[in-house]
């Protein structure tokens, strides 16, 4: 952290090792997108499809047209099963954009801050985050259970990778830090392996 901001030419405030979460979610917000490693921050790796990665972030280029107000905006909200899967806010989201019919991707693309994690009726999730999403009332049905309820992640502050870190990479750095991949759905992953891909991701090629 030191050598970049050195490169940016600002001065960061002495930080103590291992901040607990609020507390190092708030530092990484003030100093965007400066990432403290040894933060006791959770990380999920969270699959999401070409077609909404391109919506919420503009990546892969040129699939449809987009939204340009939600394109804009710092803040955004992503919608999947009630499933539990240890999520928690505040935490940090790695995306894994997958490979469907619009686009092959297959890579870890970029980083953002969790800040809150909803569960609910869909149609209220819906009325409450419909400013922030690209989905439609019928994409979030979609994702809803039974009972019809859905979970909704809001976050911020993403960041995409100069060089997004393949499946095959992803999988390899997993086994280096003792961790099996599944790309299926929400993972929690550990610090090391999230300090191996931001690290990768960031390696001009």
């Amino acid at each position: 952290m030191a050598s970049i901001s050195g490169r940016l030419g600002i001065e960061l405030p002495a930080l103590t090792a291992s901040l607990p979460a609020a507390a190092a979610s708030a530092v990484e917000h003030a100093w965007w997108p400066v990432k403290i490693t040894d933060a006791q921050l959770p990380v999920f790796l969270v699959p999401v499809r070409p077609a909404w990665a391109y919506e919420l972030f503009g990546y892969p280029e040129g699939l449809l047209s987009r939204d340009d107000q939600l394109g804009l905006s710092r803040e955004h909200v992503y919608y999947r099963s009630p499933r539990p899967r240890g999520e928690t806010a505040p935490a940090r989201i790695l995306w894994y954009a997958s490979t469907d019919k619009s686009a092959s991707v297959s890579a870890v693309i970029g980083c953002s801050r969790l800040d809150q994690c909803v569960t609910d009726d869909g149609e209220r999730l819906y009325r409450q985050f419909k400013h922030l999403g690209v989905y439609k009332r019928e994409h979030v049905r979609s994702a809803c259970d039974e009972r019809g309820r859905a979970m909704a992640l809001r976050f911020s502050d993403t960041g995409l990778f100069p060089s997004p870190v393949s499946y095959r990479r992803l999988v390899e750095l997993g086994a280096r830090n003792g961790q099996n991949i599944n790309v299926q759905s929400v993972l929690k992953i550990s610090p090391d392996l999230f300090r191996d891909l931001y690290k990768e991701g960031h390696q001009l090629r």
